[in-house]
């Protein structure tokens, strides 16, 4: 008498698990899902689930070798040990957990190119240093609170449709040349205003006019 056997994905699936021994394999990655916290691994042409372990830090991609341990019935990926599909790697912890890097110092070097993306960047520091050949901010808000801020340049260029600048004492020290060219300027002072000059000149091409209870040329 013949005996059919009917099985499932899921009934192959855990009979080729429980087929996996205890302790480390190389195992080929067949698939990751989404977050990174799972993988479908393949180890001697039988194919297991296993899940991501936390110590991975470098996600793993399909075609990668990996460090497989199993025990009690889990298994996990501990390390990506060859990637040939690619020459990119993705640090994240699985499931995509927060990550924080700490240590006495830290340097990030990127030989072309570097990018931070987030919602929110946040930098605190005692002393920060920006150096670059070219420097471009794109932004749609820009604010800067300094109890001290010091700008230095040889050449400093300032575009802008509409720059207010409000200061309650102002200090400016020009050693060569001021120059103003302008539409229309106003200038109102509620005080003293007091200019010294060894020579002036004023030139209008229609009208000059000084209001005033007293005007006194001297």
């Amino acid at each position: 008498m013949t005996m059919t056997f009917r099985a499932t994905n899921a009934d192959l699936l855990a009979t080729t698990e429980r087929l996996l021994d205890a302790g480390h394999h190389t195992a080929r990655v067949a698939a990751v899902d989404e977050n990174g916290a799972a993988a479908e691994v393949e180890v001697a042409g039988t194919r297991h689930t296993a899940a991501v372990a936390v110590g991975c830090l470098v996600r793993p991609i399909p075609q990668d070798l990996v460090l497989l341990f199993s025990d009690a019935g889990q298994a996990f990926v501990l390390a990506v040990l060859e990637r040939t599909a690619a020459s990119w790697g993705k640090v994240a912890l699985p499931g995509g957990g927060n990550m924080s890097i700490e240590g006495e110092t830290i340097v990030i070097a990127g030989r072309r190119r570097m990018s931070l993306r987030a919602d929110t960047i946040d930098l605190q520091a005692k002393l920060l240093a920006v150096l670059a050949d070219k420097a471009t901010w794109i932004g749609k808000l820009y604010s800067l609170i300094a109890e001290r801020f010091r700008s230095s340049a040889r050449i400093q260029e300032a575009s802008a449709e509409l720059l207010t600048v409000k200061a309650v004492d102002r200090i400016a020290i020009i050693d060569r040349i001021d120059s103003l060219q302008t539409e229309t300027q106003a200038i109102k002072v509620t005080g003293i205003a007091s200019e010294t000059a060894h020579s002036k000149v004023i030139a209008v091409s229609e009208d000059l006019r000084l209001d005033g209870k007293r005007v006194t040329v001297a």
